[in-house]
């Protein structure tokens, strides 16, 4: 039988020889073709450990014989087949998750997007209900924006010049959260910008400063990962998926609330 050596394009499925070697996650997974197929389908081990097989379609798709699953990636194919046996568990429990915050008539939904990574400075808010979105501001950051972020949000001192400042957007924002129940992408990232903010305005440099009264705080990239059950031997974690869409905040307010609605119908 064939063998390759080094690293082949799983890209290019229908090219990919019958015995290969892939590392994902910076563990190597080794795929065979059955002796008996002419297929694009290859069972797939870890050591000597069999994790099941998967089925090369057109547009590069892989699928998952045991889940009948369609991944367009085939190192996300892979780590679904490595999901531990409690995975169907942690699903369980994300869709329980998804149906309660579903429930909540105090629910809302916030997304950032800032400056940048490295000192990061709000550029614009966005909350949502289920209903849709309830504040929306582009903001003057008064900062620099890192060209990486500009690349992904489109935005730039220019664009936000005549934005108005946190503080001017601050009475409303606080109005949009007081109380309520607060979803997010990546919590503490959004804590973080929030109270640096926050310190800001009250001119201090208090790290922990406090954030909208009352309000309850959860992050749905956790349960998020669970329901979606790519396991990453490398962290031995499930994998926090990204946001579709564009980089900006009331399409990814939206997108987190698609998600939670496809939790919660399963």
């Amino acid at each position: 039988m064939e063998q390759h050596r080094g690293q082949p394009d799983p890209a290019r499925p229908f090219e990919l020889p019958n015995l290969f070697t892939q590392d994902i996650d910076t563990v190597p997974v080794h795929c065979v073709r059955p002796a008996d197929t002419s297929h694009p389908t290859w069972a797939v081990y870890q050591h000597t450990r069999y994790l099941g097989t998967v089925h090369a379609r057109a547009g590069t798709c892989w699928y998952i014989q045991r889940t009948r699953e369609l991944h367009t990636d085939f190192a996300n194919a892979v780590r679904a087949l490595r999901r531990p046996p409690s995975w169907p568990r942690a699903r369980a429990q994300a869709v329980h998750w998804a149906r309660q915050t579903l429930g909540n008539a105090d629910l809302r939904i916030i997304n950032i997007q800032t400056t940048g990574l490295h000192d990061p400075r709000a550029l614009q808010i966005a909350v949502a209900d289920r209903t849709g979105i309830l504040f929306n501001e582009l903001i003057n950051p008064d900062h620099p924006v890192d060209p990486a972020a500009t690349r992904l949000h489109q935005h730039t001192q220019h664009t936000t010049r005549d934005a108005p400042s946190f503080s001017d957007v601050l009475p409303q924002l606080t109005n949009a959260l007081h109380g309520r129940h607060c979803i997010t992408y990546n919590l503490p990232f959004v804590q973080q910008v929030l109270r640096s903010e926050i310190a800001r305005h009250h001119g201090s440099a208090n790290p922990h400063a406090p954030l909208p009264a009352s309000a309850s705080w959860e992050d749905a990239m956790i349960p998020i990962a669970q329901w979606t059950g790519l396991w990453s031997v490398q962290h031995h974690n499930y994998r926090w998926p990204r946001l579709p869409g564009t980089h900006e905040a009331t399409a990814k307010c939206q997108a987190v609330l698609r998600h939670l609605t496809d939790l919660a119908h399963n």
